[in-house]
C-alpha cells in the first residue's frame, strides 16, 4: 500500500523537526540553483570580456605588423626641415623698386616683410642654404650614400632689378653639429663637396668659399629602431652669376634596396637662387634702427651692395 501522508499539525501544536528541516533544505537549495545561476552568468560573462580582450589585441598586433610592413615598403628615411647655420644677407627682385611699399615698415621676419618679399619674387643672391634632418623609418641601418642635382636650370642672371640688405640678427646658437654638403651648380655635372665657411674678417670685396673633396667619401650610417639615429645636413648651393632652379636627391641603401629619394627642401621641393650682377639698379638697405622702428629700411639708387663670392675648389 501506498504510504500515507503524515498528519496535518493541529492548531497551536510545534511544526515536527522533519518539516522544518525539509522546508531548510528547499530553501538551501533554491539559494544554491540561484548562486549556482549568478556565477554561470558572472563566468560567462568574464569569459566574454576576455574573448573580447584577446580579439582586441590581435587586431592591435595585426594593425601593428601592417603598419611596419607599409613603413618597410615606404621611404626609408624621415625628413624633418629646418634653420641652416647661415645667415642670407643678400637678396636681389627681378624688377627696380620705386616704393618700398610695406618692406619700408615692416620688420624682418614679420609676415607683412615675407608678404613682401613674395610679391616681389625675390630670391637670394650667389649662395644659398638649406637645413635637412634625415632619420630611418625602417627597422635596420639606412645608409646615406651620395647626394645630387636633379632637374637644373640656369641661365643668365635677370634679378637685377633691386638688391635687398635685410638687417642684421643675434646669433641664435647650434644646437647640433650639422654636416655640411656644397654644390657648385656652375659645373657642368655639380658633385657634393665638403665645405669650409670663408673668414669674413678678410673680405676685400670677395667672399671666397672653400670646396674640398667628396662630402661622402665615408657614407653616413643611421641605426632605425626605437632608438633610432638621425643626421642633420646643411646644404649650400652656389650659382655664380645665373639664376639656377633645380631640385636635390639622396641615394639611401636599407636593406636589399638601394635608390635616390627627393629632399623636401626650397619650394615644394625645387630651389631657386639668383645669380650674381655688377650693378643694381635700385639698393634697398637697413637703418640700423630699434626692431619696433616705424622706418626699417631705406631706398637708394643705383648700385651693389654685395661682396662677390666666389668657390675655390682646389683641395687642401
Amino acid at each position: 500500500m501506498p504510504a500515507s501522508p503524515p498528519p496535518a499539525t493541529p492548531p497551536g501544536e510545534e511544526t515536527p523537526l522533519w518539516k522544518r528541516i525539509n522546508k531548510s533544505l528547499a530553501v538551501i537549495g533554491g539559494a544554491a540553483a540561484l548562486a549556482g545561476i549568478v556565477f554561470g552568468a558572472v563566468t560567462l560573462h568574464q569569459q566574454e570580456r576576455s574573448t573580447d580582450a584577446a580579439v582586441e589585441s590581435e587586431d592591435r598586433e595585426r594593425q601593428k605588423d601592417e603598419e611596419e610592413k607599409n613603413k618597410e615598403a615606404g621611404p626609408p628615411v624621415e625628413q624633418a626641415i629646418g634653420a641652416p647655420a647661415f645667415y642670407g644677407s643678400r637678396f636681389a627682385f627681378p624688377d627696380r623698386t620705386t616704393s618700398l611699399d610695406a618692406g619700408g615698415q615692416s620688420a624682418y621676419g614679420t609676415p607683412e616683410y615675407a608678404d613682401w618679399f613674395r610679391r616681389n619674387h625675390a630670391r637670394p643672391v650667389g649662395v644659398d642654404a638649406h637645413r635637412v634632418t634625415l632619420s630611418p623609418l625602417h627597422k635596420g641601418t639606412v645608409v646615406i650614400q651620395s647626394m645630387r642635382i636633379t632637374d637644373r636650370t640656369c641661365r643668365p642672371t635677370r634679378y637685377t632689378g633691386t638688391a635687398v640688405v635685410p638687417p642684421p640678427i643675434g646669433d641664435g646658437g647650434e644646437d647640433v653639429t650639422p654636416t655640411t654638403v656644397a654644390f657648385d651648380l656652375t659645373e657642368r655635372t655639380p658633385v657634393p663637396r665638403a665645405l669650409e665657411r670663408p673668414d669674413p674678417s678678410r673680405s676685400t670685396g670677395v667672399e671666397t668659399w672653400q670646396l674640398a673633396g667628396n662630402a661622402f667619401s665615408k657614407a653616413v650610417y643611421l641605426d632605425g629602431g626605437e632608438e633610432r639615429d638621425a643626421r642633420t645636413f646643411d646644404l649650400y648651393f652656389f650659382t655664380g652669376g645665373h639664376d639656377c632652379e633645380f631640385k636635390v636627391e639622396a641615394n639611401i641603401t636599407s636593406g636589399s634596396k638601394d635608390a635616390w629619394y627627393p629632399l623636401k627642401i626650397g619650394d615644394k621641393g625645387t630651389v631657386e637662387i639668383a645669380g650674381q650682377t655688377d650693378r643694381y639698379e635700385s639698393v634697398v638697405m637697413p637703418r640700423h634702427v630699434d626692431y619696433w622702428d616705424p622706418v626699417q629700411h631705406e631706398l637708394r639708387g643705383p648700385g651693389n651692395p654685395f661682396d662677390t663670392v666666389k668657390v675655390d675648389k682646389e683641395s687642401r
